[in-house]
């Protein structure tokens, strides 16, 4: 079993913007929403563990990643890849393909990446977290999504089970 979890960066912190989109900080408010996520996230599983880690390099996906990090109860892999930020042509699910190697994942990304690849991935689902997730993928929201298989080149919709879809605001 293969499991997947998406995460959007915690919310900017606009007034330190300098131009720079790659350098923007998060905001306290962005840090309180992420640490809602991470409560509900301990509150649901007994231990908070990810054995790999891929992240944007951009300032407020590696800040988000702290966060994380400090409540994650193992020592995780951590790669921080171009593709997560820029618009490539490769969506997150041909990310994870290509690149993971562990069971348990996370990504930490940015919009309109997450909900595109979902869109792309579980086009025609009706499940409810699918359709908030692309509705709407907010700041600090969470997706969850486990796959029926041993490899990550054999995932595909039809052996996946979405778990949950949570947004901050929703706690």
């Amino acid at each position: 079993m293969l499991n997947l979890s998406l995460v959007r960066h915690a919310k900017s912190d606009w007034n330190n913007f300098t131009g720079d989109d790659m350098s923007r900080p998060i905001s306290s408010k962005g840090e309180r929403r992420t640490q809602k996520i991470l409560n509900f996230l301990e509150n649901k599983e007994k231990e908070l563990i990810f054995e790999e880690i891929f992240c944007s390099p951009s300032r407020r996906t590696k800040e988000t990643l702290k966060i994380f990090l400090n409540k994650i109860s193992n020592v995780p892999e951590v790669f921080y890849l171009d593709d997560l930020y820029h618009s490539s042509g490769k969506d997150i699910f041909d990310t994870v393909i290509l690149n993971a190697k562990k069971t348990k994942v996370l990504v930490v990304s940015h919009e309109p990446l997450l909900s595109s690849s979902l869109e792309n991935f579980f086009y025609g689902s009706k499940n409810k977290y699918y359709l908030n997730a692309v509705e709407k993928y907010t700041t600090s929201a969470f997706f969850n999504v486990s796959f029926s298989c041993k490899e990550w080149f054999e995932i595909k919709k039809s052996i996946s089970k979405i778990n949950y879809f949570i947004k901050p605001k929703d706690l």
